[in-house]
């Protein structure tokens, strides 16, 4: 049993359905009766905080990576500490090791 495809033409001929047109309120009523919400205009903006991830605002020639999870106070601590005293975040956690080390010598 063979059957034969179906032939595609793309020449362009006039003998497509007409579709009727609709009007945007009707179809709006009948998706409300339906349940259907309506997307809003513009979302509402959350009370967002400051992104956490900035860029190095200069080569350092530091690559090796260090990658831990913080506290959100503790990384905001730091960020803040940077922007105030204009260095890197890598900066911060070398005077913070140098601070730990001199207090060891102290001790």
């Amino acid at each position: 049993m063979t059957k034969e495809r179906a032939r595609l033409t793309f020449a362009d001929t006039n003998d497509s359905p007409v579709l009727p047109s609709v009007d945007p309120a009707t179809i709006k009523t009948v998706a409300k009766n339906l349940g259907f919400r309506e997307t809003p205009k513009v979302l509402p903006i959350a009370q967002v905080p400051e992104p956490l991830i900035r860029r190095a605002r200069r080569k350092t020639g530091r690559v090796h990576q260090f990658a831990t999870r913080l506290h959100e106070s503790t990384v905001r601590e730091i960020y803040d500490y940077a922007d105030r005293h204009d260095i890197t975040l890598a900066e911060v956690i070398e005077r913070a090791m140098e601070a730990l080390n001199q207090g060891r010598q102290s001790d």
